[in-house]
């Protein structure tokens, strides 16, 4: 596997941390209300970068972008972790993977990230929040404030809710390590950081689902996280993968991310697309084309 990317955006450097990438899942698991002709209609292009033509999977990407911008090191999303318990999960459970590795390789060593973005909490999104230390889970990031949405800790601190999407006690080795050791700021979806970073709602995937926003220079970059997982979303805005709490306001929200990122010419970086990753969205018919840009 590669060893990530880098863009620009005016001044501000994001690098891509990847985790690995796989031919993941049947379109017709993740997207469950995708009709069978209209996967046929875009199985052309989404061959062979984001569909897998030898099993017919959907090819999905586990990684995290660091953004560096004039006052902070932000890492948005830390994939699945290494030494889960994921018994379920198989793709995530006791993984010895190289990750810090290539986070070094990029340029950074833990101590040097200032904030820890979790864009939600599923169990690929926060799984280096914390590592396993003399039998313990700590803080990766032993400098960094860990942001969380407000509306997103009020869902998930609910175990009913927790027990609901998973049992491996996710929230409890990557989310509750970093509360008792006092790093976790609780804030609102409309955060801002400054000029340059902020925070923007996009609820629907889980309720406190936020995406990050950057300018610099006359230019923009939109980290979306799993507003969607593949670019079937960005032609079919309406479907909703499986793992969304709310679909229909899902739908809505992406609807109108994507019709801002054609706005403000904004690079795009979703948390799945598969390597490199990144690009710019477009106007196709009813729907978007995703363009990915090296």
């Amino acid at each position: 596997m590669d060893n990530g990317m880098k863009w620009r955006v005016g001044e501000i450097e994001i690098s891509r941390i990847p985790e690995f990438e796989v031919p993941m899942f049947e379109p017709r698991f993740i997207y469950p209300d995708l009709a069978p002709e209209k996967l046929a209609q875009h199985k052309r292009w989404l061959e062979p970068v984001m569909l897998d033509p030898t099993t017919g999977k959907l090819i999905i990407s586990v990684h995290s972008f660091v953004v560096r911008t004039k006052r902070r090191t932000i890492l948005v999303d830390a994939c699945s972790g290494n030494d889960k318990e994921r018994p379920s999960r198989p793709l995530f459970h006791h993984q010895k993977r190289p990750w810090l590795e290539r986070l070094a390789a990029a340029g950074f060593v833990p101590e040097q990230i200032d904030v820890v973005l979790c864009t939600h909490l599923h169990i690929d999104h926060i799984g280096w929040n914390t590592r396993l230390v003399d039998g313990r889970w700590v803080p990766t990031f032993p400098n960094a404030r860990y942001l969380i949405t407000q509306a997103e800790w009020d869902h998930w601190k609910d175990e009913e809710k927790r027990r609901a999407y998973s049992t491996d006690m996710h929230i409890e080795d990557s989310v509750l390590p970093v509360i008792a050791a006092g790093q976790v700021d609780f804030v609102t979806m409309d955060h801002r950081f400054d000029d340059e970073a902020w925070l923007e709602p996009t609820p629907g995937h889980t309720p406190g689902h936020v995406a990050l926003r950057v300018r610099s220079g006359g230019h923009e970059a939109m980290m979306s996280g799993d507003l969607m997982h593949t670019a079937v979303q960005c032609a079919e805005p309406e479907i909703s993968s499986c793992f969304c709490v709310d679909k229909a306001l899902s739908a809505r929200t992406r609807r109108a991310f994507l019709e801002r990122a054609v706005e403000g010419r904004a690079l795009v970086l979703p948390a799945h697309f598969p390597r490199p990753s990144g690009g710019f969205v477009v106007p196709e018919g009813a729907g978007f084309r995703f363009r990915f840009e090296p």
